[in-house]
């Protein structure tokens, strides 16, 4: 048997893994076959298999793939800026602005329910998700300790959770310009102590007492 360079090895499971993206997107994950796979990059079936022995196995890949892409991203250079531009940088990272991305990602959500492996691999990737927001938290915290009294880790996850619902948004009705301001509106909701927003509701509402009485 001739012997298999590793690079070449790489390349070929990276060649496999975008083309099982592509049918993905345009077929969904019910119609993913190694035929299309193998059909995509001009190879038989067999030398798909070769590299992946199951369609679960591939579809796990496929989901790695994202994760480590997301981890490859270096956000140093987003930390020590205003907290709007920071949390913008970070978002505009995150953003699956290519139709195939999104199509991918929540074919991949969908199957995570009833797969095991992908559920660990989707899990993965939301703990990255959220460890990132948790390392912004904090800096920000140490940029401004007033607001030290703020649960990080609980402050990641509402941010997970608004960055997913948006995404969840895009794909049905919302444009991309609506996403960052209404991420920006809880980024500044989040981060603006209630006490502060229920004072200057009172000031308004106070004043508009005045004026009427006037």
């Amino acid at each position: 048997m001739p012997k298999v360079v590793p690079e070449y090895k790489e390349e070929a499971k990276r060649r496999i893994i975008d083309a099982a993206m592509e049918v993905i997107a345009e077929r969904g994950c019910d119609q993913l076959t190694f035929d299309y796979v193998a059909e995509k990059i001009g190879v038989t079936k067999g030398a798909v298999y070769w590299y992946f022995k199951t369609k679960d196995e591939l579809i796990t890949a496929v989901m790695k793939k994202f994760q480590s892409e997301f981890e490859r991203i270096n956000f140093d250079s987003f930390y020590n800026r205003p907290i709007d531009e920071m949390f913008l940088q970070i978002f505009n990272k995150f953003s699956l602005t290519d139709h195939r991305q999104r199509a991918v990602f929540f074919e991949m959500f969908a199957m995570a329910v009833r797969n095991l492996e992908l559920r660990r691999s989707t899990r993965d990737y939301y703990a990255s998700l959220i460890t990132t927001f948790e390392d912004a938290v904090k800096k920000e915290q140490k940029q401004n300790p007033k607001r030290n009294q703020m649960d990080s880790h609980k402050v990641a996850l509402l941010m997970v959770a608004l960055y997913s619902g948006l995404q969840n948004f895009e794909l049905v009705w919302m444009c991309q310009d609506e996403m960052k301001e209404l991420w920006l509106d809880g980024i500044r909701l989040l981060f603006n102590p209630l006490d502060d927003e229920i004072s200057d509701m009172k000031k308004k509402s106070d004043k508009k007492t005045n004026e009427k009485k006037t």
